[in-house]
């Protein structure tokens, strides 16, 4: 049956189309999540197509209720974007021959995110890396809108926090709390994360994410597990980027077969 038929938002869908990455927050059971995304916006609204490699991040976020797509990183970003968050349903669609993608979708990537370029920038390409193609698409159905700030400054994160209520997002400065979460008598804060992030433009080629996760107290996250690191990692040299090239070939492929899906695609 097809989904309720929900208004386009211009506003918006422009926002999208301008931001070159996007973290999109949910809610997994008791917990918040959060992945970095590329959003694109298709014939019937604004869509996340994830490689296969991310197979079970696309349907954890196609089983949430709803997800809130968070706009607050202006670097690189066109005239036409904003930031704000977007509250949506999503709904899963999978392409695993990649059809869907190629037609509506690819260009759309290639033009705002340049590794894409590097495994599907010409029919050639699009033959060799084949397994790049076939993915899941996690359609938008937006039903509103928050305000959220821009993240200008290194020291500035991402705080989500998943309370019974939903999932809420908003941009601090404060660093977190590390030490044990309230005890006995204190209020229980609701589940938690701060995600640090850092892209090297413009090639984009290294997109280095952190996350501390914990309680939210009121005032600040209350830590229970703290990342290993944080910032760049170095730029990578002609080994690392064989290697790291071959581990997503692998993970595409792994996902398809998963999945059921084709063990070759002879291109398009």
């Amino acid at each position: 049956m097809p989904p309720d038929p929900v208004r386009r938002d211009a506003q918006v869908e422009a926002a999208l189309r301008a931001a070159v990455v996007a973290d999109v927050a949910w809610r997994a059971g008791d917990r918040p999540q959060v992945h970095g995304v590329l959003p694109l916006v298709g014939p019937d609204g604004p869509v996340l197509a994830l490689p296969y490699a991310q197979a079970g991040v696309a349907r954890s976020l196609a089983a949430a209720p709803e997800v809130l797509v968070c706009l607050s990183e202006p670097t690189g970003a066109g005239a036409a974007w904003a930031p704000m968050s977007v509250r949506a349903r999503p709904r899963l669609e999978e392409d695993p021959e990649g059809d869907v993608f190629t037609a509506t979708l690819l260009e759309q990537e290639l033009l705002r995110w340049p590794p894409s370029r590097l495994l599907a920038d010409s029919v050639l390409l699009r033959r060799e890396h084949w397994w790049w193609l076939p993915r899941l698409l996690v359609h938008l159905d937006v039903v509103g809108t928050e305000p959220l700030a821009a993240r200008t400054r290194p020291d500035e994160h991402l705080l989500v926090v998943g309370g019974a209520d939903g999932t809420r997002a908003r941009v601090v400065r404060d660093l977190p709390r590390v030490g044990p979460p309230p005890g006995p008598g204190a209020a229980d804060g609701d589940p938690a994360l701060l995600l640090g992030q850092e892209v090297s433009w413009p090639d984009l080629e290294r997109w280095g994410r952190w996350t501390w996760r914990g309680r939210w107290d009121g005032s600040a996250l209350q830590v229970e597990q703290a990342p290993e690191t944080t910032g760049l990692s170095p730029v990578p040299g002609l080994l690392a980027r064989w290697r790291g090239h071959r581990a997503l070939e692998r993970a595409c492929r792994a996902g398809l077969a998963g999945a059921g899906g084709p063990a070759r695609v002879t291109g398009p």
